[in-house]
């Protein structure tokens, strides 16, 4: 069995609508008439996306009068037009530029967090969003990014009341709703992210990411024909976008429509043909229909896109097991552990191939690990009975057995250790 995987990216990180249309002003005389011209042609070449030649212009200007009282909205603008050209360097360097000039502009503040989060280092950049907010109080995007990330560090908590805050204070921006809906969903609270999820497409009928992700609630929940009416209408409303037939794709997966889900995936691929997350899942499909030479091509295609996709070499290992290809499986399972120690998937099953070659001792060392990582894993206690049992170790084996009856398994769960599809892989790899 291959493991759902689901990339349903959360969208948590937003710009000022500043970041685009950029704050131009009009100062009154002190630069001269010139200086004026620098402003009213950057206007004009900014409208029209000709970034290059308005920050050009803008730097003119400042070589007029750097420390004029009004330079730090001059920094700032520049450093936005850095920010969406990706130069996060220069960008850093025009927002602290503009705050050392005016310590209390609140959006120089949030300039500087977006570009903070943009280069992951979270404690910067909530340090700014919680200065935003000592300035400007109702400032919803500071809440709202700021929310993101605690969300990311797991603190859910401060997450869930950042998150009320900005939707307090911007009660009809839709990406708020769709947030909080997917922190609840990630803490089990299905309903109260379904009520969000209602709300955000109440406010905008036309939202796609919301029907999306009301899809995986349902999903989720096991209601697999309400989530396929979502996932029609995030379609319908941007058949652009790849991930949204992927989504699609697992739910006809998950109740063994194949070749729906396989056409899904492969639209998905023909939209963005080096999305290796595509290739993965359509593997998966192609596997779980017992089409295994299809599901190795793409296993391995995934593979070639990113070669640190650990769950593609899981998938593939399994593949291999199934073909009893021991010495490939072997070698795919070890790739998983190198990319992530944590996999303790990676180990029960890297363990059933030493099983099956007889190499008792290393399958107990990672039927160990596994346990290790996750003490409720049945299948791992039961593959190490089996193999202390091979080994003469009768007592060691009865108390794994007695581990596999407690955990709600049986004696002869493994049917000889021939697991086909065991619990273990029921989890989600991400």
């Amino acid at each position: 069995m291959i493991v759902l995987s689901f990339t349903v990216e959360l969208k948590r990180f937003s710009v000022c609508a500043e970041t685009l249309l950029v704050l131009f002003f009009v100062y009154s005389g002190a630069y001269g008439e010139s200086v004026l011209d620098y402003w009213r042609e950057a206007k004009q070449l900014q409208e029209q996306s000709n970034l290059d030649q308005a920050l050009e212009l803008y730097t003119q200007g400042l070589r007029v009068e750097p420390q004029h009282e009004n330079a730090y909205k001059i920094y700032n603008n520049r450093g936005l037009i850095y920010y969406v050209k990706g130069d996060y360097v220069k960008a850093l360097e025009d927002f602290n530029q503009a705050i050392e000039l005016n310590p209390k502009d609140s959006e120089s503040y949030y300039n500087r967090g977006n570009v903070y989060r943009t280069l992951n280092m979270v404690e910067q950049a909530i340090l700014d969003y919680s200065t935003t907010i000592q300035l400007d109080p109702q400032n919803a995007l500071a809440y709202n990014n700021r929310a993101g990330l605690y969300f990311e560090k797991g603190n859910l908590g401060r997450a869930e009341a950042d998150y009320n805050k900005a939707i307090q204070y911007n009660p009809k921006d839709t990406e708020f709703y769709c947030n909080r809906g997917n922190l609840y969903r990630s803490s089990g609270y299905y309903e109260r992210a379904l009520l969000d999820f209602d709300r955000a497409i109440g406010l905008n009928p036309q939202n796609a990411v919301a029907y999306h992700y009301r899809a995986m609630v349902h999903f989720e929940m096991g209601n697999y024909k309400k989530a396929k009416t979502d996932m029609d209408d995030a379609v319908r409303i941007n058949p652009e976008d790849p991930e949204l037939y992927c989504s699609r794709g697992d739910i006809c997966r998950a109740q063994g429509y194949y070749a729906w889900a396989v056409a899904d995936y492969s639209k998905a691929i023909k939209l963005s043909p080096k999305y290796a997350s595509a290739f993965n899942r359509r593997g998966s499909a192609y596997f779980e229909s017992g089409e295994l030479v299809k599901a190795i091509a793409d296993f391995t295609k995934a593979i070639t896109l990113n070669p640190r996709f650990a769950l593609a070499y899981y998938n593939r290992g399994d593949v291999y097991f199934e073909q009893e290809r021991y010495k490939e499986a072997l070698k795919d399972f070890t790739w998983v552990i190198s990319l992530s120690s944590a996999y303790y998937q990676a180990y029960y099953k890297r363990g059933m191939v030493y099983f099956k070659q007889g190499a008792y001792a290393q399958a107990i060392d990672d039927c160990t690990k596994a346990i290790e990582l996750n003490n409720l894993c049945r299948d791992a206690y039961y593959l190490r009975a089996e193999a202390y049992r091979a080994q003469g170790k009768v007592q060691q084996a009865r108390e794994d057995l007695k581990k596999v009856e407690e955990l709600g398994g049986s004696p002869e769960m493994g049917e000889g250790i021939g697991l086909k599809n065991p619990s273990i892989i029921e989890g989600i790899i991400k």
